[in-house]
């Protein structure tokens, strides 16, 4: 099988969305370039969320992320070495810290949101004739409510 086959075979799904999504990250690096935007592609939903919801915790952002704990936590260093974010702890319970935008951080937000790229999204959904955010969407729910495992193993029947 030449890679070309390889690339295109419907059983490597999970390196197709890879691929996607490394593609679309470095096609936004010299847009965000442009703009003045330091965000890292990647940390772009944590100032959305910080912009929006002022003081989170990191579990917190975790629950709005749809994102694991760990991975929330690793972004965090960034984006304070940045001068985006800064940690409070809480008077309340000694053990947890709080995040919020500093004022360069919301510049940034409000930068990402001025440049928001829907329309691009929507262009490209157009140009393929599917809805990818309906999509991706519908692929991630269909996982969560029956996994892979469940799913091969009722095809093996």
């Amino acid at each position: 099988m030449d890679n070309q086959t390889i690339n295109n075979s419907k059983s490597f799904i999970g390196k197709q969305a890879d691929d996607l999504s490394n593609l679309i990250r470095e096609q936004i690096k010299p847009i965000y370039e442009s703009l003045g935007i330091v965000v890292p592609v990647k940390s772009c939903s944590v100032i959305h969320y910080l912009n929006k919801f002022d003081d989170l915790s990191v579990t917190d952002l975790a629950k709005h992320l749809k994102q694991s704990h760990q991975l929330v936590k690793q972004k965090l260093p960034k984006l304070h070495g940045l001068g985006l974010i800064e940690q409070r702890d809480d008077d309340n319970d000694k053990r947890r810290s709080t995040y919020h935008l500093t004022k360069e951080g919301k510049l940034q937000a409000k930068l990402l949101d001025e440049n928001s790229l829907i329309s691009v999204y929507q262009h490209l959904s157009n140009e393929i004739d599917a809805d990818l955010h309906k999509v991706l969407n519908k692929a991630i729910n269909g996982l969560k409510q029956k996994d892979l495992l469940t799913r091969f193993n009722e095809n093996k029947t």
